[in-house]
């Protein structure tokens, strides 16, 4: 199958979709899902902290009394009713979770006519899962927006939303974008050597591992947003180790199969940049460079990684070739000489 006839079979896919049929009742039902959560927390906290100032208020009073014990069995019983409580409900979330992914699911696939093996029907669900996932992108900065005329407290609020449920917004993008990497291998599975099939899910791979890079690590990242410290542990690098790792090996695929296309080296030598792997990246950009030696942004891309990794010779060779033909950020490579650190 080829690249358009997958492109035309999936847009007639699409042309009997309704997204907002599908994707509102899963917004309603997720937040509602999270504000039952937060609601929880706040009950028990209102009413702990309420248990505990009536107590010290009546000390006096119930120190002469047997009301003592009954007062202090009563904040006992609340804290130990939250605890256990809490435990039985966060062991709950993730099936909650799960079922509400797949209550989109089967929505989707009742509304598109979705059927197993039709590739148009498969990359179509990957999609969905994939524009839910993003629209849940810093969603959970935005559950508890400031009163109007206290903008100034904006900050706090999200910072504080954010604290509540970085963990289930995390988690369902997870689980949406597994869902598309799922629906890829199926993919792969009805058609093994389609190459658009490979990089669909090669690519799909790749979304999934973004979830997992820490984006203050990200070149150019400005926002300010406070980002949780746990969020992007020894726990997520292990995960988008793994996850690009399986993204490399779609594209080397696709290597094997179309070995001179500079889109497929580019791919790999995006993933190897991930990955802090900068000799297969430069291998990559080498390769690149004889495919298309007019492309000038690779080629600096190139010098940079010489300079970094002390190849200062081939550096100067590379900065040499950008002068003569005149490419505007020249100048820019050669402040990267000297950039290997020892």
């Amino acid at each position: 199958m080829t690249a358009t006839t997958l492109t035309q079979a999936t847009a007639s896919c699409e042309i009997h979709e309704k997204p907002g049929r599908t994707l509102d009742p899963f917004f309603e039902e997720f937040d509602a899902t999270i504000r039952r959560t937060a609601a929880f927390h706040a009950i028990f906290f209102l009413l702990g902290i309420a248990e505990i100032v009536l107590f010290f208020s009546f000390f006096f009073f119930l120190a002469t009394s047997m009301l003592l014990a009954l007062s202090l069995a009563g904040i006992f019983f609340t804290f130990f009713t939250y605890f256990t409580l809490r435990t039985y409900f966060q062991a709950k979330k993730p099936h909650q979770m799960r079922e509400l992914k797949e209550t989109f699911a089967q929505g989707y696939r009742t509304q598109c006519g979705y059927h197993a093996g039709t590739p148009a029907h498969h990359v179509s669900l990957a999609n969905a899962y994939c524009k839910l996932a993003n629209k849940l992108h810093c969603r959970e900065y935005q559950y508890y927006p400031p009163p109007p005329g206290f903008k100034t407290l904006a900050p706090l609020a999200e910072r504080f939303s954010c604290w509540c449920h970085w963990q289930d917004i995390h988690f369902m993008r997870e689980l949406l974008l597994q869902g598309a990497v799922d629906e890829h291998i199926q993919l792969v599975k009805y058609h093994p050597i389609s190459l658009e099939a490979h990089a669909a899910l090669a690519n799909a791979y790749v979304m999934l591992s973004g979830i997992y890079i820490d984006p203050r690590k990200i070149e150019g990242y400005d926002d300010d947003r406070w980002i949780p410290p746990e969020k992007y542990g020894s726990h997520c690098e292990v995960t988008f180790r793994d996850v690009a790792e399986r993204a490399i090996e779609e594209f080397k695929i696709l290597s094997d199969y179309a070995p001179d296309d500079p889109w497929v080296h580019t791919q790999l030598a995006y993933s190897f940049h991930d990955l802090q792997m900068p000799l297969e990246e430069i291998e990559e950009y080498e390769i690149i460079r004889r495919l298309a030696p007019d492309d000038l942004d690779t080629l600096y891309k190139l010098g940079v990684l010489y300079f970094q990794q002390g190849l200062n010779g081939r550096g100067l060779r590379v900065y040499e070739e950008l002068k003569r033909r005149h490419y505007a950020r020249a100048d820019h490579l050669i402040a990267h000489y000297g950039a290997l650190k020892a």
